[in-house]
């Protein structure tokens, strides 16, 4: 890991599923570096929400048919689901166990335990600061009077709080499967299994 162990954890947690708008200096960037089939897999498995093979064209800097080629392509292997009305969303289940895979293959037991720890640091601090014993408390509270700037301190506070519980909770389940998932990969290469962890 890097200088700041934990905002490597944190970085992956439930933001793994957050929308990306793509800059148009990143599209000229990454089109000289990617294929058409790596940028619409960044884009499509980094989506939030539904969205057409039109969107993820755009997006992606490529004609729709291609979009299109690569997003069914990505359905077909389970990376993504197609809605009804021919929408492509991240499954969320496949998105969760690669999350989990990702936690155990690049962390070790020391980094996900401070982890936790540092979680739970936070999490105390948060009680202490707004008196209350959880987010739905601290939710409660940003019906009270209060100045602008203090209802926004809470809502960043409470966003943060959420998400701090769902990391909490990943790190909790990937520590439980660690011995099994460490285990399957004891007989693959390391440069294998570095490469499959990306």
């Amino acid at each position: 890991m890097q200088d700041t162990p934990h905002s490597n954890i944190l970085g992956m947690v439930p933001e793994y599923l957050a929308p990306r708008r793509v800059s148009t200096a990143m599209v000229e960037s990454w089109t000289e570096s990617m294929t058409a089939r790596e940028r619409v897999e960044t884009i499509a498995t980094t989506l939030s929400e539904p969205r057409t093979a039109n969107w993820v064209a755009e997006q992606a800097d490529v004609e729709w048919d291609t979009a299109k080629k690569h997003l069914d392509d990505l359905a077909e292997s389970g990376v993504l689901l197609v809605t009804e009305d021919e929408t492509y969303v991240p499954d969320p289940t496949r998105a969760y166990f690669d999350h989990l895979r990702e936690l155990i293959l690049t962390n070790d037991r020391e980094e996900l335990r401070a982890e936790l720890e540092a979680i739970a640091d936070r999490i105390e601090d948060w009680k202490l600061r707004y008196e209350v014993s959880s987010p739905e408390e601290l939710e409660a509270t940003l019906a009270e009077d209060l100045p602008p700037d203090e209802i926004r301190d809470r809502r960043q506070a409470l966003r943060r709080w959420e998400n701090s519980a769902r990391s909490r909770d990943s790190i909790q389940t990937a520590l439980q499967l660690y011995d099994d998932i460490q285990s399957l990969t004891d007989d693959v290469p390391a440069t294998i299994r570095l490469e499959g962890a990306g």
